[in-house]
């Protein structure tokens, strides 16, 4: 089976090495290429995102969610895809057209979704939950101890550095900052 990753930063690349242990081909698209040692290493190889959704299996989305990405997979792409396919979007909700979705689901214009992100979160589009086709997780991709943990880690010190005056590591609204 051949695995399409969309989005090959840390998360793409983190998925792409574990298929290298079912030893799937990998397919991915993304904006920048990665370096011929890195498409080497994760058994990957570039192609344009229609490619990407006509050859893949399994469809992995894993980009952060922009102008550019927003409605990213819609009708048209989903239609791309081959009818024994299944969409997985851990990435941002709003980057999937949902209703596009539920609709390509029921028509078996693919054969199943698994999503752990929501377009309009935390509501869920009309006729997903219905779907014996599709897999609902509430958001829980960073649900690990070591995850969870480095995030508590984040968000004491950017508290600290808060308090004392310094910048905040992931500062979100820095211009309210004296």
């Amino acid at each position: 089976k051949i695995l399409g990753i969309v989005g090959m930063g840390a998360i793409g690349k983190a998925v792409a090495r574990r298929a290298r242990g079912f030893n799937m081909p990998v397919l991915y698209f993304k904006r920048v290429r990665l370096t011929e040692g890195e498409e080497r290493e994760l058994n990957a190889t570039y192609v344009d995102l229609p490619t990407l959704l006509r050859k893949s299996d399994f469809v992995s989305l894993h980009v952060d969610l922009n102008e550019e990405t927003r409605g990213l997979i819609g009708k048209e792409e989903l239609h791309m895809m081959k009818p024994t396919a299944f969409l997985i979007n851990v990435a941002r909700g709003p980057v999937l057209d949902e209703q596009a979705l539920v609709e390509a689901l029921r028509d078996g214009v693919i054969k199943g979704a698994g999503l752990d992100v929501y377009q309009n979160e935390p509501l869920l589009t009309e006729g997903l939950a219905e779907l014996k086709s599709v897999v609902l997780l509430p958001h829980i991709g960073t649900a690990t101890i070591e995850t969870r943990m480095a995030m508590a880690d984040l968000a004491v010190r950017n508290l600290m550095q808060g308090l004392t005056g310094e910048k905040p590591t992931t500062c979100v609204n820095c211009h309210l900052i004296q």
